[in-house]
């Protein structure tokens, strides 16, 4: 597994390297992969996503590997890594540091470890299947979530309040309405901040496989809990709720439950 998480490493800062040769460059050129939405994607994506993918394929070129920008690649050993080479690439258009690298590896419809990773600050969150760690500046911190008793202490993220449809979108502003303090535009980086113990929620709706393995790993090592808004873990609907606390996630489950 070390060699595997090693390989998992390498590879998100390899993929970070190459995005930051385009960030805050002025001659990127944004095009809308989407009909419904605006979906933006650059040259900055498919390239670290292709760096990335050759870097796995060349130790590993037996495993499969599903990333967000190009075909997959179908392997025999049942290992699939997963990979969002710019999760955030609004954030990423905008100049802002929210957005990461993710990678994720599974053995069959087993999670093993995953890893967020932001280039820009050079933080990187860790999870495997025993713990949580936090690694900046050459040190390693192992990380957990925190503790909060009442939803109405929470602070809750959402990347975007309207990134659903009008049914997901009113039951996630209920759901706000009933914690402390809202939170947006993190992306992936806020799965990192739960783990760190500084964001009690997240709620989300429209997420990608892409866009859930590495976090589920994360928050599920730090000690937190994750599933769809039924509970469960069935994420074909793309709804996500991650929390620090258990009884705050059901809690959090009963409110979304009354909208949906």
């Amino acid at each position: 597994m070390k060699d595997l998480m090693d390989l998992g490493k390498k590879v998100a800062i390899a993929g970070g390297k190459e995005a930051m040769n385009y960030f805050r460059k002025s001659d990127l050129n944004f095009k809308n992969k989407s009909k419904t939405h605006f979906d933006p994607v650059s040259k900055a994506d498919k390239n670290t996503e292709t760096v990335m993918r050759n870097l796995i394929l060349k130790f590993r070129p037996k495993d499969t590997i599903i990333g967000e920008e190009n075909n997959s690649v179908v392997g025999s050993s049942g290992l699939s890594w997963i990979i969002d080479p710019i999760d955030g690439t609004r954030g990423f258009m905008a100049g802002q540091t929210s957005w990461t690298v993710l990678i994720s590896l599974s053995e069959g419809e087993k999670p093993l470890f995953g890893i967020i990773y932001q280039p820009f600050s050079n933080e990187m969150f860790i999870g495997d299947q025993y713990s949580c760690e936090y690694l900046h500046q050459g040190k390693i911190k192992k990380i957990f979530v925190k503790k909060c008793n009442n939803i109405s202490d929470a602070i809750i993220h959402t990347t975007d309040p309207n990134m659903g449809n009008c049914k997901e979108n009113s039951a996630m502003e209920a759901l706000r309405n009933h914690c402390k303090l809202a939170r947006y535009s993190l992306d992936a980086y806020a799965y990192g901040l739960v783990a760190f113990g500084n964001i009690d929620l997240i709620v989300e709706s429209s997420m990608q496989i892409y866009d859930i393995q590495a976090p589920l790993c994360i928050i599920k090592a730090a000690g937190g809990t994750f599933s769809d808004w039924n509970g469960g873990n069935d994420f074909t609907s793309g709804r996500i709720l991650a929390s620090g606390d258990q009884s705050i996630h059901k809690e959090a489950l009963k409110i979304l439950g009354k909208h949906i």
